[in-house]
Parts: structure tokens; C-alpha cells; sequence
């Protein structure tokens, strides 16, 4: 009996080392497996803040940039309109000095033009009074050729008048 009963405690012994081996390897997967879920939880929760903190530094480096752009596409219109308008002043500038260089050759133009046909006119005019001088002489000479014929014609009437005058009388 006693031999049984040692037996008996050696096969309870066991048993009870067996359970208790099985025990504690349950309890210690279960902390096993609690502390790994703590730490996937742990580690997500971290992971999602830094995914947020992530996602708040690009957003506000996307808002910087985009800040920048538009500051830089303000500044690039700004610059675009005052380059616009400088050159439309100096455009409108030029087109009024060269409308007033026009302006002043045509006005020189129609000097000239008016000097040249006053010049013209003097010489068609001084022409015309040549020519007319000239026909004035010819007709002078051509009446003093006429009167001449004609007074000759008269002198030899008077001469034959005077003639048969001093022919009756003698």
C-alpha cells in the first residue's frame, strides 16, 4: 500500500506537474498573446499618430506651397500687368511722336508743294508776260510795217495827188 501510495504520489506528482506545466504555459500565452495584442495596439495607435502628425507636416508644407505659388503667380501677374502697361505708355508715346513727325512732314510737304506751285505760277505768269510783250512788239511791228506801206501808199497818192494838183494848176 505504501508502494501504491508512493506510486500514487509520483503519478499524481506528475499529473499535477503536468497540469500545472500546462497551466502555466496557458497563462503565460495568454499574457503572451494580451501583451502582443497591447502591443499591436500600442504600436497602431502610435503608427496612426505618427501617420497623422505625417499628414498634418505635408499639409501644411502643401498649404505653404501652394501659399508660394500663388504668391509667386501674384507676383509673376503683378510684374506681367506693370510690364503691360509700360509698354503700352511707351507704345501710345511713340505712336503720338511718330503721328506728330508725320503730322509735321506732311505740313512741310504741303509748304514745299505751295512754294513750288507759287514758283510755278511766277514762272507760267512771267512767261505769259514775255509772251505777251513779245506778241505786243510783233504786232507793234507788224502795225508800224503796215502803217509804213500805207503811208508810203498815201505819200505816193499825195505825191500824184500833189502831182496832178501842180499839173492843173500849171
Amino acid at each position: 500500500m505504501a508502494d501504491l501510495d508512493a506510486r500514487r504520489a509520483v503519478v499524481l506528482g506528475n499529473a499535477e506537474r503536468t497540469i500545472q506545466r500546462q497551466i502555466r504555459t496557458y497563462i503565460a500565452r495568454k499574457e503572451f498573446i494580451e501583451l502582443r495584442q497591447a502591443a499591436i495596439y500600442l504600436q497602431s495607435n502610435l503608427q496612426g499618430i505618427l501617420a497623422w502628425k505625417l499628414y498634418e507636416q505635408l499639409r501644411s508644407e502643401a498649404a505653404a506651397v501652394k501659399i508660394g505659388k500663388n504668391f509667386r503667380g501674384y507676383i509673376a501677374r503683378k510684374c506681367s500687368l506693370t510690364a503691360r502697361s509700360s509698354a503700352i505708355t511707351l507704345q501710345t508715346g511713340l505712336r503720338a511722336m511718330k503721328a506728330r513727325d508725320e503730322f509735321r512732314f506732311r505740313k512741310q510737304t504741303k509748304a514745299a508743294i505751295i512754294v513750288q506751285a507759287r514758283v510755278r505760277q511766277h514762272i507760267a505768269h512771267s512767261y505769259y508776260r514775255r509772251l505777251q510783250k513779245a506778241a505786243v512788239v510783233i504786232q507793234c511791228g507788224w502795225r508800224k510795217r503796215v502803217a509804213r506801206r500805207e503811208l508810203r501808199k498815201l505819200k505816193m497818192a499825195a505825191r500824184e495827188t500833189g502831182a496832178l494838183q501842180e499839173r492843173r494848176t500849171n
